[in-house]
């Protein structure tokens, strides 16, 4: 009998059988020996079992069967460096190493980290495409080391009908889409949402086999973004946005209509450019130019484009005009300002009127050659802080005692913008002494048609080949399609939404900036010359996809058919024919 016939019952058995025949020393003796061949036995077993199930259960019962790598499998697979196994995933290696060779699982050093890991990317020269963990990292580090500036909008809003009208419009401005990060966190009595921007992150098929060719993600994070606090009990909405972009260029992401507007509206010869000032090249209030309007300026100039500014600014003479563009850096002339004060004065010189004054501190200085005593009218423009109630007394007093009253205002500015917020102009302030007085004021600046085709004649070029660039959609857009001119609305300056969606007055096209105006005039130019230029190099590698050849192939051409065989022609024998005169009646009898 062989000992492996024997189970544990069997063995139990026999040991009690010996202990109740004699000494204690052979049962024990015996017991040991049938334990020690029955484990034996056992252990041959299992490693049979083993073998042929390809399994090892007294290792690793939960883990996996090892999978057949000559298969050629699509999954990805993980290999165990101890013992050659293949797990599908880390996570069921970690656990096989950890409980079969006693070991703890390596974990990813900071070294080790993927582009996964690090998604924010600075692009600056320098940093040779240095990664970051957040865009809160990548912010920091260019503010910085790079000098970049950042804006944050602060809100708050009462309902979530404000919030969703609020975003719509931040979405139309900036011409973006924000997409939430995550789910909501919940906090001490208010709810956090995070939105960044759509262009932010990589591309994830929805399907199986999708391709990403048409994929707006960038590959990485963009530093733009908006936090949303919802308060409890309905309490309102706190609202904190970044708006400014990195990672990526924002005219990209342009609607399509807007690119085939200013593609039509280039169509024609471009020979001159009139440029607003404020609002268009720099902001009033701030110490720079509006990002890439001096560039543009001077790429106008190398295509060989007359440009001249045009401007309301009753604050400023043209001299300090002049010396405020070139302590900005642009490259201006005195004879290419068009500023509506010379203008006023050399008017009421020829007529010989005595002004009463209601300008700026600043421009008074520029009407010094003027009689000013016993004042017959009323000149009014932008007064700044200085506006108070004796000023449109006096006013008011100068124009009932004429009998014929003339007020003249330096454009007709219903509100410009200041330091991020709006301000009344000189059209507001007349408005009152129109109303008071039953008079109608005379406009010397924008829209006037005068003035503006002063300018045109000044240019020496075809208004139908002049471009006007204004951020203004009356003074601006439709003063200039009045004259016959092609009118461009920028997004700068005290753009609103609203001027896009006018009912009366459409312009043109709308651009984001004059940089972007530019770009589109550059590119038709080389265009026009050269079929062979190529664009100028993009900033952000991701910019510059690559390009499929989408162009159907090219079928062969079969070779033309054989050409019919040559027939002889039949020789024609003449017949003679009886002629017969035609008969109306019935036809031949039939015998």
């Amino acid at each position: 009998m062989d000992f492996s016939d024997y189970t544990l019952p069997k063995i139990n058995e026999c040991t009690q059988t010996i202990s109740q025949l004699n000494p204690v020393a052979q049962t024990s003796v015996l017991s040991n020996t049938l334990s020690n061949t029955y484990q034996n036995n056992v252990d041959k077993s299992l490693d049979s079992l083993t073998l042929t199930n390809n399994h090892d259960m007294l290792e690793n019962p939960d883990s996996p069967p090892q999978h057949d790598t000559s298969k050629g499998s699509t999954e990805e697979q993980h290999l165990c460096q101890y013992c050659d196994r293949v797990y599908p995933s880390r996570t069921n290696l970690s656990r096989h190493i950890f409980r079969v060779h006693r070991l703890p699982s390596k974990k990813k050093s900071n070294d080790d980290l993927t582009n996964e890991s690090k998604g924010a990317i600075c692009y600056e020269e320098g940093c040779d495409n240095q990664k970051f963990k957040s865009t809160t990292e990548l912010r920091n580090h260019l503010v910085n080391q790079h000098n970049f500036i950042f804006q944050v909008v602060k809100n708050e809003l009462e309902t979530e009908q404000e919030f969703i009208t609020w975003k719509k419009n931040t979405e139309e401005t900036c011409n973006i889409k924000w997409v939430k990060q995550a789910a909501k966190k919940k906090a001490s009595g208010c709810t956090v949402v995070t939105y960044i921007c759509h262009r932010s992150g990589k591309f994830r098929s929805n399907g199986a086999r999708r391709r990403a060719l048409k994929s707006c993600k960038i590959g990485h994070f963009c530093t733009a973004y908006l936090k949303v606090v919802i308060l409890g009990d309905n309490k309102g909405y706190q609202v904190e946005l970044y708006p400014d972009h990195y990672g990526h260029d924002v005219s990209s992401s342009e609607d399509k209509k807007v690119k085939v507007q200013v593609a039509k509206c280039l169509n024609t010869p471009v020979r001159g450019v009139i440029l607003g000032t404020t609002g268009v090249l720099f902001e009033n209030g701030k110490y720079e130019a509006i990002k890439g309007s001096v560039v543009g300026v001077e790429r106008l100039r190398q295509l060989g484009i007359a440009v001249k500014f045009m401007t309301n600014d009753s604050r400023r003479t043209p001299m300090e005009l002049l010396k405020k563009l070139q302590s900005l850096g642009f490259s201006v002339a005195e004879d290419e300002i068009s500023s509506p004060i010379p203008v006023v004065i050399n008017t009421l010189l020829t007529l010989g009127l005595r002004p009463f004054l209601m300008v700026h501190q600043d421009i008074l200085p520029a009407f010094d050659k003027l009689d000013q005593t016993s004042p017959n009218c009323v000149v009014i423009g932008d007064m700044g802080n200085t506006v108070s109630a004796d000023m449109f007394n006096k006013a008011y007093q100068v124009l009932t005692s004429s009998p014929s009253p003339v007020l003249v205002k330096l454009g007709n500015e219903k509100y410009y913008k200041e330091k991020n917020e709006l301000v009344l102009g000189a059209a507001s302030y007349a408005a009152a002494l129109e109303y008071a007085c039953s008079t109608e004021a005379m406009v010397v600046g924008k829209p006037c048609y005068d003035f503006i085709m002063n300018a045109v004649n000044e240019m020496g070029i075809c208004p139908q080949e002049i471009l006007m660039v204004g951020d203004d959609i009356e003074n601006d857009i439709q003063a200039a399609q009045r004259c016959g001119m092609r009118a461009i609305l920028v997004r700068t300056g005290k753009f609103r939404v609203d001027d896009a969606k006018h009912e009366v007055i459409k312009p043109d096209a709308i651009v984001k900036n004059v940089a972007h105006l530019v770009d589109m005039l550059v590119l038709k130019s080389k265009r026009e010359n050269s079929s062979k230029c190529s664009d100028s190099p993009h900033k952000y590698p991701q910019e510059h996809k690559k390009q499929v050849n989408r162009s159907p192939k090219v079928i062969e051409q079969q070779p033309p058919p054989p050409p019919p065989p040559v027939v002889p022609p039949i020789p024609q024998v003449p017949v003679h024919c009886d002629i017969f005169p035609f008969r109306f009646g019935a036809g031949p009898e039939v015998s």
